[in-house]
């Protein structure tokens, strides 16, 4: 009888406990922040120039043309070795900064809307060579995920 009492008091015991993990339900599937938007939502690498090759891996900055300004001190890059964010092999801790258009490195594509402002976000480390980079731009002061790619280029 005591053997009984002892079982069944083990039993309830095992019981509550995997009650209280949750009790082996499946778990709630994460949710992916939505994509960070654009101000304005018009958004265009020029330089480099996207899907350019044998780009040097000293590069020392990306430049995009926005159709309305980035807020100072805001956004920030996601750098890729795919089209997607599954490969960051970089983020950068500059900023986006406003520049003007004579300040654009050359070559550099044309955007293709009226009136662009442009917005250059420097590089402190070299790229690594002889891979494809993904650009993705991400508003450091929120949770959202990084837009993109706005742009791809080749290393050399």
């Amino acid at each position: 009888m005591k053997l009984r009492v002892l079982g069944l008091f083990g039993t309830a015991v095992a019981a509550l406990a995997l009650a209280a993990c949750g009790g082996g339900g499946s778990s709630p599937t994460p949710t992916t922040p939505p994509l960070c938007a654009i101000p304005g939502g018009t958004v265009q690498m020029v330089y480099p120039i996207p899907n350019a090759t044998a780009v040097t891996d000293a590069l020392q900055q990306v430049v995009f043309a926005v159709s309305t300004p980035l807020p100072a001190n805001t956004w920030n890059a996601f750098l890729s070795s795919s089209t997607s964010l599954n490969n960051v092999f970089a983020q950068t801790v500059a900023t986006a900064a406003q520049i003007s258009a004579s300040q654009v490195p050359s070559p550099a594509a044309t955007p293709s809307f009226a009136n662009p402002v442009y917005e250059s976000i420097t590089f402190v480390n070299a790229l690594p060579s002889a891979t494809a980079v993904s650009i993705f731009l991400n508003n450091a002061t929120s949770s959202c995920t990084p837009t993109g790619p706005i742009g791809t280029f080749t290393t050399r």
